[in-house]
C-alpha cells in the first residue's frame, strides 16, 4: 500500500496524488490518500497556511481514502526493521532516488508536495487519461472555453497574489511574481508568436486589470469564477496553446494539462526564492523560465 498525504490546494493535491500514482505502480501496489491533515483547521492555524479542503472529486477519479487504522498501521511498520515498509520525504528525497528504492518495499508513506513531473513522468499519459474534469463547467465557462478554442494562439497569464501578499509566511517561502516578469513574459511571447490573445486569471483582478491595462483589446480578463467553482479556471487554461504561469501549483497544471507540444509555456525563474535547485526542478524541461 502506498499512503500520499495530502496538503495545499489543488494545484498541489495534483501533484500529491500524481507521485502516489507513480510509486504506486512502481511497487505494484494500491493508492490511498491521506486527507486528515489536510482538513484539519487546527493544525493549519498553528502552522500558518491557509486551510484547504479534498479537491481532487474536480476529476474523474475516486481513489481510495486511508483510514485512521490504514496510517496507524503503516506507521507502526515504518519502526520495525523488516518490514518491508518506508516513510518518503520529499525533503531528503530527489526524482532519481525514487527509482532507487529496495526491491522489497512494499509499503510507503509519503510526506512531500513532489513539484516535479520528473517524480510522475513514467504515468504522465496514465495521469493525462485519468484526470478528465467531472462535472460540467457553467454556460459562462463554456462561453469563453469557445472564445479560447477559436483563437489559434490563445495564452493563458496566470497571476496569483491572494495568500503570498497577505500571509507573510506564504509570502516568504513562496515569494511574488512582480509586474516586470510579466511584462517581459509577454514579450517574449510576442517576439516567438504572431497575434497571440491573453487570457488573464488571477485572484486579484483589481490589480490585474491595473497592472496589466496596456494589453487592451489584446486580453480578455476572466473573472467569473470564485469560490467552489475556481476549478473553472483550471479547465480554461488547459484550452490555452500557450501560457506564461505564476509560481503556482494551480497554473502549472493548467499548463500542464493541455498536450499540445508545439507551444510556448513561460514560468519564472525564481519559482521558490533562494532555492534555485527547486526552482529549476519544478519547471518542465521544454518550458521556458524568465
Amino acid at each position: 500500500m502506498v499512503i500520499s498525504v495530502l496538503l495545499g490546494g489543488l494545484g498541489n493535491q495534483l501533484f500529491q496524488y500524481a507521485f502516489g500514482v507513480r510509486l504506486a505502480h512502481q511497487l505494484q501496489t494500491e493508492l490511498r490518500l491521506e486527507r486528515h491533515l489536510l482538513e484539519s483547521t487546527t493544525l493549519a492555524r498553528l502552522r500558518h497556511y491557509t486551510p484547504r479542503q479534498y479537491e481532487l472529486d474536480t476529476f474523474s477519479i475516486q481513489p481510495e481514502q486511508a483510514s485512521v487504522l490504514d496510517l496507524v498501521s503503516v506507521l507502526a511498520r515504518v519502526t520495525v526493521p523488516g518490514m518491508n515498509t518506508v516513510m518518503i520525504r520529499e525533503s531528503t528525497t530527489n526524482p532519481d532516488a525514487i527509482t532507487k528504492l529496495p526491491n522489497k518495499v512494499q509499503n510507503a508513506l509519503c510526506f512531500g508536495y513532489w513539484q516535479s513531473e520528473s517524480y510522475f513522468k513514467p504515468v504522465a499519459e496514465t495521469l493525462r487519461k485519468q484526470l478528465v474534469f467531472r462535472e460540467t463547467p457553467s454556460e459562462i465557462t463554456l462561453s469563453m472555453a469557445n472564445t479560447i478554442l477559436r483563437n489559434p494562439n490563445a495564452t493563458f497569464i496566470h497571476i496569483r497574489r491572494g495568500d503570498y501578499v497577505t500571509n507573510p509566511a506564504a509570502n516568504q517561502y513562496h515569494g511574488l511574481c512582480d509586474i516586470d516578469y510579466y511584462i517581459r513574459s509577454i514579450s517574449y511571447l510576442r517576439e516567438r508568436v504572431s497575434d497571440p490573445h491573453f487570457f488573464v486569471f488571477s485572484d486579484d483582478q483589481t490589480w490585474a486589470k491595473r497592472e496589466l491595462s496596456a494589453l487592451g483589446q489584446t486580453a480578455t480578463f476572466v473573472d467569473h469564477n470564485q469560490g467552489a467553482d475556481s476549478w473553472q479556471d483550471m479547465y480554461l487554461m488547459r484550452l490555452c496553446r500557450h501560457a506564461i504561469v505564476a509560481n503556482s501549483s494551480f497554473s502549472w497544471w493548467g499548463a500542464w494539462l493541455n498536450p499540445e507540444t508545439d507551444r510556448t509555456v513561460i514560468a519564472p525563474g525564481q519559482w521558490f526564492p533562494g532555492q534555485p535547485l527547486l526552482s529549476q526542478q519544478v519547471v518542465c524541461p521544454n518550458w521556458h523560465r524568465l
